[in-house]
């Protein structure tokens, strides 16, 4: 086991892990003379009598749409990074790819384009790309591709293997699901899991997903067809590769470990990068360059290996079983002398430290616990969580060891049985990623007195008490500033919230572009909507703030949900900040028969992507939902005309990340609130309010139930960073008369039940 140095080592190593001896089959770009693109000629072909006018059945003329692809193409022409903001209806998406398509034609440069989400991914390449090469006439030659993570590929060969294996490797209704697969994949045109219509099990696409350190590469009998080497291969070949966040990091890791800036790596070179969403780069970079341990992973480890009598380590036997050398039968002794009792003690022991790590979790009142500094202090160690860690540890060492051993004996020798080999790969593999296991759990809760900085925090993640450990660095923007932004020649992040209180210092100061080596070029570029006809933005001042009396807030909130519910007849997203809050809103408004009238749809109790196919269908749904729900979702037209936010969307001052956050602005003589705290519920209230008006002709109503935005000097300047809708606040029951005329509607009331 590698002992680790620092945080941001170990998290490269576990990714390099991921994608070691994986160059994409590309040299790196030669450089020759740039040729300058004219902005104003590029922007053109946006404007009314452009290419794109002509191919578009429902142009839109959007001036700032031009003058943002203008700011693209001069950070192209001169360098640099950019912050540009793009307002919602902006049409963003088209201000920077159609530099980069003319980038491209003009150069022979490649761009990266990174996006938050596969979904938007997919929409560039499969919709967005094809349509501006073909309205391009002098693009018809640029060529684009996806590229996703390896684990989002299935594997033709791994999945003959699981289906020959299949009676001992997996259950029956595991064996059903792969042959669904199977079906699938003969008619699948890229091998991605979003392409499956109902995603299988997690522990069964384990079993067939593209994995790199058991890829045989040019060995394997279906690389020519392999949907990952396809994918990489046109990656290779591409103009403009369109990325993800994690994946952009990923390779950013491998790179920085390898001190390889000008090669292939995880995605092939590039010298243009434009950042999609720009506002999740923080976060994705903090998912790479941290690390994260918890049960429900270790447990899919040890199932894979021993699953109720079936899986990896039982397939072994069977095989080893059937051996007449020498070798075999060495190899079958080990396996259930050393391996089959190592499963077992690693996963005991696993268990038990797990279980004093919810015990300590207990002892709060939340569901998550940051560990100071001094956590080797806490009473927990005296009751047993260092012996726990250090025998886990030591079981995990030798289980690795152990399965090592059995895979070069088995490796060595000079049969050929394929079966066995993908066994041994398959057993390398699991020893791998229960090493990088055993190496999260000493960052997290045993880090040297050498390690850099960082959060550390438990924290229970779903049900069934999975804790998880996590470290991550606290201070990522020396990192985003070295090994991206310097790396490149341009650089274009865009979002349509960047800026707050009106400028982008917060953002710059998060990338590391606060001028001490990078000072970004900034423009905010407005939504064409006419919000002040488009949206009415409403405040009630007569109910008690959140942070004053939580109990009567929450019936507050519920009565504004009825009011406005009934003003619009439906079609209202309802925004909290936690699940609890939207569990409970659903639990009050079925007692309360609102339920009846309209389609409430909650959170949590289907996918996404269901629940608003649901929403847009019903025409007058009423949707309570958190996270994910306050961004990235687009329900334009009539569907949706009402949008409730429960409350100020400020972190919790006690998130882990938050609160390190805020110690650390303190120590240096800031002001947390002001520097962290208040820029991150700007950004986060402009996505909430963004869900609202999605095209010209939208109109609706927003009720922030939070009186704060109007009594605290701090919500003026909230109010300030939102766009320019008309504005009322006052006491609830006249303001839910201005929405009955702004709707149209009165009606009747519902009595709505807060127990």
């Amino acid at each position: 086991m590698i002992a680790p140095l620092d945080l941001v080592a170990a998290a490269t190593r576990m990714v390099l892990d991921d994608y070691a001896d994986q160059a994409l089959p590309a040299e790196a770009e030669p450089r020759r003379e740039i040729r300058v693109l004219d902005p104003s000629e590029v922007a053109a072909d946006l404007g009314p009598q452009g290419p794109v006018a002509r191919a578009m059945q429902r142009f839109e003329d959007r001036p700032t749409q031009r003058a943002m692809a203008h700011a693209v193409v001069n950070l192209y022409n001169n360098g640099g990074v950019g912050l540009l903001e793009a307002g919602t209806g902006v049409g963003k998406s088209l201000g920077y790819l159609i530099p980069a398509l003319r980038w491209a034609a003009a150069n022979g440069e490649r761009t990266v384009v990174s996006t938050n989400t596969i979904n938007l991914q997919e929409q560039l390449v499969r919709k967005d790309l094809p349509f501006l090469r073909d309205a391009l006439s002098s693009e018809q030659n640029v060529r684009f591709a996806l590229l996703k993570g390896w684990r989002n590929y299935l594997c033709k060969l791994r999945l003959a293997q699981a289906t020959l294996l299949g009676p001992t490797l997996v259950d029956d209704d595991a064996n059903a699901a792969l042959e669904e697969i199977r079906a699938w994949s003969e008619t699948t045109e890229d091998g991605s899991l979003s392409d499956l219509a109902t995603p299988p099990r997690s522990e069964v696409w384990d079993e067939v997903a593209a994995e790199p350190d058991l890829c045989t590469r040019n060995a394997c009998p279906h690389f020519q067809d392999c949907f990952l080497f396809r994918a990489r291969r046109e990656a290779a070949q591409a103009d403009v590769v369109v990325v993800n966040h994690h994946l952009l990091m990923s390779d950013v890791a491998v790179r920085r470990a390898a001190g390889n800036w000008d090669d292939a790596a995880v995605i092939p070179p590039y010298t243009r990068l434009v950042i999609d969403e720009g506002h999740h780069l923080e976060d994705a970079a903090s998912a790479h360059l941290g690390v994260t341990t918890s049960r429900r992973a270790l447990q899919r480890l040890f199932g894979r290996l021993d699953r109720r009598g079936r899986g990896l380590v039982h397939t072994l036997i069977e095989r080893l079983s059937a051996s007449q050398d020498l070798l075999g039968t060495a190899s079958l002794d080990v396996v259930n002398q050393r391996i089959v009792p190592a499963v077992r003690g690693s996963r005991e022991k696993s268990e038990l430290l797990f279980d004093l790590l919810l015990a300590v979790l207990h002892t709060g009142a939340a569901p998550v616990m940051r560990m100071a500094d001094d956590f080797a202090q806490h009473p927990v160690w005296k009751g047993g969580l260092h012996i726990a860690l250090t025998d886990l540890l030591r079981e995990l060492r030798v289980l690795g060891e152990s399965m090592t051993l059995v895979s070069d004996r088995l490796q060595s020798a000079d049969r050929r049985d394929d079966t066995l080999l993908m066994l041994v790969n398959e057993l390398r593999a699991v020893a791998r990623r229960l090493d990088g296991a055993a190496e999260g759990l000493t960052l997290a809760l045993r880090p040297p007195a050498t390690v850099e900085p960082m959060v550390r925090w438990l924290e229970v993640k779903g049900r069934e008490g999975n804790v998880a450990v996590t470290a991550v660095p606290l201070d990522l923007a020396p990192i985003l500033r070295d090994d991206l932004f310097t790396r490149v020649r341009t650089a274009v992040v865009t979002s349509a919230t960047l800026g707050t209180e009106g400028d982008f210092a917060f953002v710059a100061r998060r990338f590391g572009l606060d001028g001490s080596a990078i000072t970004p070029v900034t423009a905010a570029f407005a939504s064409p909507f006419d919000y002040a006809s488009q949206a009415l933005l409403v405040v009630p001042t007569d109910i008690p703030a959140p942070n004053e009396d939580a109990r009567e807030h929450f019936a507050s909130v519920l009565r504004i949900i009825e009011g406005t519910a009934r003003a619009a007849m439906g079609g209202m997203f309802v925004l909290f900040t936690s699940h609890r809050d939207v569990r409970a809103a659903a639990e009050s408004l079925r007692a309360s028969g609102l339920a009846d009238e309209f389609t409430l749809l909650v959170h949590g109790e289907d996918g996404r992507d269901a629940l608003l196919e649901r929403f847009r269908q019903s025409g007058n749904a009423i949707l309570l939902g958190t996270s994910s729900y306050w961004e990235g979702v687009d329900v334009p037209g009539s569907a949706l005309r009402a949008l409730v936010i429960a409350r100020l969307p400020f972190r919790v001052p006690s998130e882990p990340v938050t609160a390190a956050q805020c110690e650390a602005i303190t120590a240096r003589g800031g002001d947390a609130f002001g520097e962290y705290m208040l820029p991150h519920a700007s950004l986060r209230l402009k996505q909430g309010f963004g869900r609202l008006i999605r095209t010209a002709s939208d109109r609706g109503a927003i009720v922030i139930a939070d009186p704060r935005v109007i009594s605290k000097r701090y919500g003026r300047e909230l109010l300030r960073d939102l766009p320019p809708a008309r504005r009322m606040s006052g006491a609830w029951s006249a303001l839910e008369r201005q929405l009955q005329r702004f709707y149209g509607t009165t009606g009747p009331k519902y009595s709505i039940k807060n127990d």
